[in-house]
């Protein structure tokens, strides 16, 4: 994600309308994490009615959101991300209803309990610039899940990051249920190792092979915590 720079919805959409793929999600590390997401949610959800993807992007996720569940919301703060979902998705042949809109992490417009699922990827750390934003969001997000809902909550990190995003969390009253390890840290190693040649064809080949990100999870994957530069967590409100 951006480094320190304002965050703001101009920021977003500058970027989506700039750059094609700015996140690399076609890359094997994003596939894999949102395989392992996906896992993750089929864990604690197997049959949800409604999930949400705050702050979808160019709908990546949103559209893999069609095997799981038959209703899937979607918000971005960025009108460029939202026409790019809603085209994405609307290309997939399925039976699933999207409700693909723009909307901001903070003020969620949707009905207390009405979803099963809420998935926040690379959106505490990535979208905000403050923790105390982050808590808001997290605050904000909560109260969206049903009965026996989750939170699930990914972003990138340093592995040494991983205490203070549980305390984020849990200061915003989230209680956390299980931990999730993407073991990418030796890929993202070899994407900055390539450096000028990452945007090659040869370069693009080597970071969209999910066997070479398979070779390298599973090393990293034997670092056990420190091996993974994305961390999640599954997450319920505190009775």
């Amino acid at each position: 994600m951006p480094g320190a720079v304002p965050r703001d919805a101009a920021f977003f959409d500058d970027l989506y309308r700039t750059h094609a793929d700015p996140w690399g999600y076609r890359q094997a590390a994003e596939q894999s994490k949102y395989r392992l997401t996906l896992r993750a949610a089929r864990r604690w959800q197997p049959r949800p009615r409604r999930v949400l993807d705050v702050g979808c992007s160019l709908g990546y996720l949103t559209e893999m959101l069609a095997d799981y569940a038959p209703r899937v919301s979607a918000f971005d703060i960025s009108p460029t991300a939202i026409r790019m979902t809603q085209d994405r998705c609307a290309a997939r042949r399925t039976s699933t209803a999207f409700d693909i809109q723009l909307g901001d992490a903070l003020a969620p417009a949707y009905p207390r309990g009405h979803f099963d699922v809420v998935f926040a990827g690379d959106v505490l750390l990535g979208a905000f610039d403050g923790a105390e934003r982050a808590v808001r969001a997290v605050r904000a997000l909560l109260p969206l899940l049903s009965a026996n809902g989750v939170l699930i909550a990914t972003d990138f990190m340093n592995p040494t990051a991983q205490q203070s995003y549980v305390n984020l969390v849990e200061t915003a009253g989230g209680r956390i249920r299980e931990a999730l390890y993407f073991n990418d840290r030796y890929w993202f190693r070899l994407k900055t190792a390539l450096k000028s040649r990452r945007d090659s064809a040869w370069g693009q080949r080597l970071l969209c092979s999910p066997r070479v990100f398979q070779f390298l999870a599973h090393r990293a994957a034997r670092r056990g915590p420190a091996g993974s530069k994305h961390f999640g967590l599954v997450v319920q409100p505190v009775a």
